[in-house]
């Protein structure tokens, strides 16, 4: 905007001159708050501005724009937003030079669903400034948001006829086209982005996506190959190959193209790294031979074998396999590296953690502190480490240093009686104060301490009512130490009613059922339970010894002795299993 213009641009009546100048001196006021990065104290003094003299297009544009963004008026109506467009059209109109604010307007009108305000902006900028082709780039969008294909295709042509083709912009036009079910469009544009630069292997690439996205494989592929053809050495016509064998299901060929896209000099470190981590991750998820991968790592890291982000991706790749004691010292040499890399630290802490070595993974966040600020993450790591080191001393004080960042005046002993503290919270710190508590229960509980464990769920939900983990946390340990058992009732119910479909909650509930002793519905909900958590591949003895008990209860005394098995086959030196299944009763 002309922030400092000779003279005011007004509209309707003009207003006295002393309220003029007072108005004028407001605006200026605020454009130099607006300079020192004070945008709430410019605010303030454009709306001064224009509430003194309404004519005055200069302050109401600027009052207009900033009630559109600034965070105070982030739950404006749609009527209000429209009101606030409303008030920067008269400077536009009044200043259709100003191209910056137009394009700015335009930008507005668009995102607010305004489109013939938008269109008319953006074509009459298109006139006053030709040379200027980002218009035509927007207008373009304008258009095609009113669903008017022809003249979207018809500016981004004029955008071309100054800027040249290019994969960007053709791309755009093909979706245009097939947004509109113009498929004879879509391949003509890919077919002249060719032959405007038939040696230029992104313009084939680019043709065989159209073919793919038309369910035209075999054409697809032609185009890929007359890519690598055109430029052997090109890398993107490796990755578009290695995808089209990828979604056939040609392993082998996938290997090849993604093996060759690697040695290609088209590619840095960054994007490289992200290959091969995306195909490793197939490789573990898909449990395929990990030697394929092997090879293909070793690719990366004869290129760059000093690179702790290489390292690292080893590390990961490594604990992905499962060989942890690989994992902890490749990313101990990542650290070597680059100590000041907390996520290094991180992983190493985790995978110390998942190979039962928690005292190290302490000695692992005492040594880290010499080179860096921990954030929350790794201190509630270092909570879990000094919690299965049976550390609860520490634990707690780890917890109280991370509850007092919400609040100064909580702390991980006392019952939260400041209810004002709660109300004062942003819903985010809600759901973090409220997670903490519930962490610090389970660590109580495991401590042997039920009282601050209880008191602590108890804190937790006064933050967050319905946080369905902490519910079922309380609810479950409130029914196994023979608590309030209509109590741990109601919130065991409320934690399914809010995730009917977490087996976890679904198992709590069952059996808190059948400590009511209502076995058939108690019956109901753990065949779910176990039902979903097979699906989910993630059993546990207790979920099976469960189910075995609810069945016996049923007298279903055959499959109830079939899960007690298979919970003693998960834990095979619980005595209790073993005993059940020996006698064949409870």
């Amino acid at each position: 905007m002309c922030a400092c213009s000779a003279a005011l641009a007004l509209k309707g009546p003009a207003a006295r001159q002393d309220v003029r100048d007072k108005a004028r001196y407001y605006y200026l006021e605020a454009v130099n708050r607006q300079v020192d990065g004070d945008e709430a104290e410019a605010y303030e003094l454009y709306k001064k501005a224009y509430q003194l003299d309404p004519t005055y297009v200069e302050a109401e544009s600027a009052y207009g724009s900033r009630r559109l963004t600034i965070e105070t008026d982030t739950f404006q109506s749609p009527e209000m937003l429209m009101a606030s467009l409303a008030m920067m059209r008269p400077y536009i109109d009044t200043y259709p030079g100003d191209f910056f604010e137009a394009a700015y307007y335009a930008y507005l009108a668009a995102h607010l669903d305004t489109l013939e305000e938008a269109i008319r902006i953006y074509e009459r900028a298109d006139s006053l400034f030709p040379s200027k082709t980002a218009t035509l780039y927007h207008l373009s969008e304008a258009y095609m948001a009113a669903k008017n294909v022809p003249k979207a295709v018809e500016a981004l042509d004029r955008y071309e006829k100054v800027e040249g083709k290019s994969p960007e912009i053709s791309l755009r036009k093909i979706t245009y086209f097939i947004q509109a079910q113009d498929t004879a469009g879509a391949l003509k544009e890919a077919e002249d982005l060719v032959e405007y630069s038939p040696r230029d292997p992104r313009f084939r690439i680019l043709k065989g996506n159209v073919f793919s996205a038309l369910n035209l494989p075999d054409s697809a592929l032609a185009c890929y190959l007359d890519a690598e053809r055109i430029a052997p050495d090109n890398g993107g016509a490796k990755l578009a190959l290695a995808a089209f064998y990828k979604e056939k299901g040609d392993s082998v060929k996938y290997d090849e193209k993604t093996y060759e896209a690697l040695l290609t000099e088209d590619f840095g470190l960054e994007q490289k790294a992200a290959l091969l981590a995306q195909y490793l991750q197939r490789i573990i998820s898909d449990k395929s031979a990990t030697s394929r991968g092997d090879y293909l790592f070793s690719v990366l890291r004869d290129q760059y074998p000093y690179e702790p982000q290489v390292i690292d991706l080893a590390a990961r790749y490594s604990a992905a396999k499962g060989d942890i004691a690989d994992a902890i010292e490749k990313i101990g040499y990542a650290i070597d590296l680059k100590p000041d890399t907390e996520d290094y630290w991180g992983q190493l802490m985790s995978y110390q953690l998942s190979d039962d070595k928690p005292a190290e993974a302490v000695k692992t966040y005492d040594r880290a502190l010499g080179h860096i600020v921990p954030s929350e993450g790794l201190k509630l790591l270092l909570a879990q480490a000094v919690s299965m080191a049976k550390d609860y001393v520490r634990a707690v004080a780890v917890y109280d240093e991370l509850l007092k960042q919400s609040d100064p005046a909580l702390n991980a002993v006392d019952s939260v009686s400041d209810r004002s503290i709660a109300a004062r919270m942003q819903y985010e710190d809600l759901v973090r104060t409220s997670t903490l508590y519930n962490m610090l229960g389970d660590l109580y509980y495991q401590a042997k301490d039920m009282p601050a464990a209880f008191r602590a769920y108890e804190n937790a939900l006064s933050f967050l009512p319905d946080n369905a983990m902490v519910l079922n946390n309380y609810a479950y340990f409130l029914a196994e130490e023979g608590g309030d058992i209509e109590k741990a009732y109601g919130m065991g119910k409320r934690a399914v009613e809010i995730d009917p479909e977490n087996p976890t909650f679904l198992d709590t509930y069952a059996w808190i059922l059948f400590k009511k002793g209502d076995f058939e519905n108690a019956l109901t909900y753990q065949q779910a339970a176990v039902e979903k958590s097979e699906a989910e591949g993630d059993i546990s003895a207790e979920l099976y010894s469960h189910f075995g008990d609810i069945l016996f209860r049923n007298g279903r005394r055959e499959d109830a002795i079939e899960y007690w098995k298979k919970a003693l086959e998960l834990s095979p030196d619980d005595e209790g299993l073993q005993t059940k299944v020996k006698s064949g009763t409870m």
